[in-house]
């Protein structure tokens, strides 16, 4: 009777196994959904001056430090600035004067961001697999990159310009679908109904050269800041 016992006690957990072996085993294994996963939103890491944030079916609110914002919400800044951090350890920072939107990339509507007027600055992290590149939308271009840092200019007549500081970008006309990539040290520049202008020397470009040299020393500066929780809490500096 013992042995008779212990046989089924033995069948029962082997039966158990059976059932459940595969469904742990699958458990165990590393999911990978994450790595492709599109931004869901990017986190205010630090700001200062005169800023307006109009989330999804809320009012006009003023930033607070370590807020969330989601798809959909639209950023406007009059003289201050603001830094965005994204899961990825990202950085965007956008300057004065400028109005963009928080968005979740689909494939007919390309783009973590759309800049609709004014400038940022993009410190993005190195993608590699299968991860898909970042992308930020324009009235006229996307801007397609994996880990370079780059700074796009959106004027009134809904010009596109990018400069680039490290790696390389691709450009992409929304009008014609042609695309040009740009080198560090190079800028493009795309017109509503126009293909991307050939590369070609920053310095070149415009005048300001210089002066985009210093922007992005100050947008270093400020990730730097940001990085070792030097930010400001909230409100005007």
């Amino acid at each position: 009777m013992k042995r008779v016992f212990v046989s089924s006690g033995l069948l029962v957990i082997a039966f158990l196994w059976g059932a459940l072996g595969p469904a742990l085993a699958q458990d165990q294994q590393p999911s990978t959904s994450s790595v492709n996963a599109p931004l869901a939103g990017a986190t205010i890491s630090q700001w200062k001056g005169n800023i307006h944030l109009n989330l999804p079916g809320q009012p006009s609110s003023t930033p607070t430090v370590g807020e969330t914002l989601p798809a959909g919400t639209v950023l406007e800044t009059g003289g201050g600035r603001l830094l965005l951090q994204l899961a990825d350890g990202s950085q965007v920072l956008v300057r004065a004067h400028t109005r963009l939107t928080v968005q979740q990339p689909t494939p007919s509507d390309r783009g973590y961001f759309q800049l609709l007027l004014g400038r940022i600055r993009a410190t993005i992290t190195k993608r590699t697999g299968g991860a898909p590149p970042f992308e930020l939308g324009t009235p006229s271009a996307v801007i397609a990159v994996r880990g370079t840092q780059f700074e796009v200019e959106v004027n009134r007549q809904q010009e596109t310009e990018v400069d680039v500081f490290e790696g390389v970008v691709e450009v992409i006309s929304k009008h014609t679908g042609t695309s040009v990539l740009v080198e560090a040290g190079s800028s493009t520049r795309v017109g509503i109904n126009t293909a991307p202008e050939p590369p070609r020397p920053t310095a070149e470009m415009h005048p300001g050269a210089s002066e985009a040299g210093n922007r992005a020393d100050q947008g270093a500066s400020a990730a730097s800041r940001a990085s070792q929780g030097t930010t400001r809490p909230r409100g005007k500096p």
